[in-house]
């Protein structure tokens, strides 16, 4: 039973919505099924303006598989959480034969497929252009589907680097340049000086050398 935010004005579907919008930013081209919610807790009754729209942030190393909990906000302002279970379907990359650990891969190593994606972390998962070139972190069967933990795919973003930063406020967005204060891949949340701020701020990267910003 989905337990909500009746006095935000907000019905289950909005929870759903939510979580399925944080998926697939997170993750990029994939279907997802929400299945069941809950929302343990207390949740903080406020209406919402009618520009307002929830968010559904996802816990840190979430897995695929298992129920996962995402922190809910409403403009910016944390209202509660839920935890959901979740059938997340897209194209990954799976090995053709065994790789050796060590070994490089080949174009002809690996191939797409569609699958139910479990028992994998909930970020992007590398494409074939990703894959072909890197070196496998360890023996890998054939089928094995292939994800960052498998192989050595340099980052998206390097600590240091000069980023375009997209922000997001509403309808609006803003663009400039920024400095990455870490390292990581598509999906994943690091922090970015800009020139406007005063201390580093929480972005979502969203391309080789680009992160966004959403207040």
């Amino acid at each position: 039973m989905i337990l909500f935010l009746l006095a935000l004005g907000l019905a289950s579907a909005d929870v759903s919505a939510a979580i399925e919008r944080s998926l697939v930013d997170r993750m990029g081209d994939v279907q997802v099924v929400v299945q069941k919610v809950s929302t343990p807790g207390h949740v903080e009754s406020r209406v919402p303006s009618p520009e307002s729209r929830l968010v559904a942030a996802i816990e840190p190393g979430a897995r695929l598989g298992q129920p996962i909990r995402f922190v809910l906000t409403v403009d910016g302002k944390r209202v509660g959480s839920a935890v959901a279970t979740v059938a997340v379907s897209g194209q990954a990359v799976r090995a053709r034969r065994s790789l050796a650990r060590g070994e490089e891969v080949a174009a002809g190593d690996v191939e797409t497929t569609v699958v139910e994606l479990r028992s994998v972390m909930a970020r992007r998962l590398p494409v074939i252009a990703d894959i072909v070139g890197t070196r496998a972190r360890r023996d890998i069967a054939a089928g094995e589907l292939l994800t960052n933990a498998l192989v050595i795919v340099p980052p998206a973003v390097r600590s240091g680097d000069e980023v375009r930063v997209m922000v997001t406020m509403g309808s609006v967005q803003v663009s400039g340049m920024g400095r990455a204060s870490g390292s990581g891949q598509v999906g994943d949340t690091i922090r970015v000086l800009t020139a406007s701020s005063r201390k580093p701020l929480s972005a979502r990267i969203t391309g080789r050398g680009a992160v966004e910003i959403t207040r």
